[in-house]
């Protein structure tokens, strides 16, 4: 865990969003994110011929957690989210729901934050059913590098590579974009961001609907070099 970071969760009514700090040691998570990056339809609209489904074992996925652990984390201290549905009516609910948190942004804000350091034991979420991650990260590590004489690019805070994946299973449910929306609104209020980019595969029209609905248009910036196969979004922060 970065030295930087401060153990804390994001909590709505129906929904937990644990850091990759803490997520990493939680093994139903990972095992989750194992599944999903072995299912071929999910990763195909995802990644396309970038990122294919495999076989990964436990200590990979752990290891693909860590690098962004290190890289988001422990450098701009942010990147992904496990996310997770909270338990109906059970003990580990109500508590999460208890512990003193503070609102995330405006009033009408749906969202709390919750700093604590219990919140880093793994077994505080044994009975949330994850479902996927979201995130928001610092663009400018995840773009290839420019090349001579392009444009300098913009500030980190107009950088913000907004992501997520959701398990098939649950897609059709509006999930993607009620996460996003709380991951988007914790990037602003918290880390101060004012810009995000995203990129999709050009077959992939059920995300770009979701960004659609966060705000995001399509434009021809080409951060991400791969015009032929990805669109590529932006939305500038209320």
């Amino acid at each position: 865990m970065p030295s930087s970071f401060t153990p804390f969760v994001l909590v709505t009514d129906r929904m937990v969003f644990v850091p990759n700090p803490i997520a990493v040691s939680i093994k139903a998570y990972r095992a989750l994110f194992k599944r999903l990056h072995e299912d071929h339809t999910f990763c195909d609209m995802g990644f396309g011929d970038s990122f294919p489904a495999r076989p990964w074992t436990d200590d990979e996925i752990r290891d693909l957690l860590q690098s962004d652990v290190t890289r988001g984390w422990g450098g701009k201290n942010m990147g992904d989210f496990a996310v997770g549905l909270l338990p109906c009516n059970s003990s580990e609910g109500d508590v999460l729901h208890r512990k003193r948190g503070r609102q995330l942004g405006p009033s009408a804000s749906k969202a709390s934050i919750i700093e604590d350091s219990q919140l880093a034991d793994a077994d505080a979420y044994a009975d949330v059913e994850w479902v996927g991650y979201a995130c928001a990260r610092d663009g400018t590590t995840c773009i290839p590098p420019l090349a001579e004489g392009d444009a300098p690019l913009p500030p980190w805070q107009d950088m913000l590579e907004m992501r997520y994946g959701i398990a098939p299973e649950h897609w059709g449910k509006g999930l993607a974009l009620e996460a996003s929306k709380v991951v988007v609104q914790w990037a602003v209020e918290e880390r101060g961001a004012r810009r995000f980019i995203a990129e999709t595969q050009k077959a992939n029209q059920r995300s770009g609907r979701v960004l659609e609905k966060l705000g995001f248009k399509k434009v021809d910036t080409n951060y991400f070099q791969e015009k032929d196969v990805l669109d590529e979004w932006e939305m500038v922060a209320a």
